[in-house]
């Protein structure tokens, strides 16, 4: 591709993620560490430590990997999880930007959606995570034909009108927050199984 442009997400995400990591992981491990000196039980501690550390590495790994690559002939995507995934400019349609709220708030998120003939979203930037100066550059380097909503709109009503420019838990929300519970159980049920083998009660 020519005149690609590599867009990144905002940076201020990352330095906040590590500082409320800190801030909640801290006083745990040193919980847990003065319990476990007193019975000799601290080494189980310690690996449970190295665990999450390399769970914050991988993490960041995958933030700094997040990325968007946009030309004139196409646009990709790398995901957190390191899938990058490239959409040719046959392939697109349209794109679409909205400002969004929650239910519960009065606050407003842009995000740009770009589409493909059908109105399927392809590309997803959320005003969380990237900049209105970057949502901009995408759309005059595509050149697509653009449909900006006057009012702002909630993710019900996205759900309702659009459904094919969310993702698929937030098509299915109630579905979503049943995996997620169930998710948190079983990360909790191995926690306490692990502080248990290592002689906290």
């Amino acid at each position: 591709m020519t005149g690609v442009k590599r867009l990144r997400p905002h940076s201020h995400l990352f330095r906040e993620g590590i500082i409320a990591v800190i801030l909640f992981m801290t006083p745990v491990f040193v919980v847990l560490y003065v319990i476990t000196l007193s019975n000799g039980r601290w080494l189980a501690v310690f690996v449970l430590q190295v665990i999450v550390t390399l769970l914050v590495v991988l993490a960041a790994w995958g933030y700094f990997g997040v990325a968007i690559w946009v030309s004139p002939e196409a646009i990709s995507e790398r995901g957190f999880f390191g899938g990058k995934t490239t959409f040719a400019r046959e392939q697109l349609g349209s794109i679409v930007i909205a400002e969004t709220q929650t239910a519960s708030s009065a606050e407003t998120t842009t995000q740009l959606f770009v589409c493909d003939a059908d109105g399927k979203g392809l590309v997803r930037m959320r005003g969380q995570f990237w900049s209105r100066e970057n949502m901009e550059l995408v759309r005059t380097t595509l050149d697509l034909p653009a449909t900006e909503f006057d009012d702002a709109v909630t993710t019900r009503e996205l759900r309702r009108d659009f459904p094919q420019l969310l993702y698929g838990f937030e098509r299915h929300p109630v579905l979503a927050a049943l995996v997620f519970t169930a998710a948190i159980v079983v990360v909790a049920g191995l926690v306490m199984g692990f502080l248990f083998l290592a002689g906290v009660r």
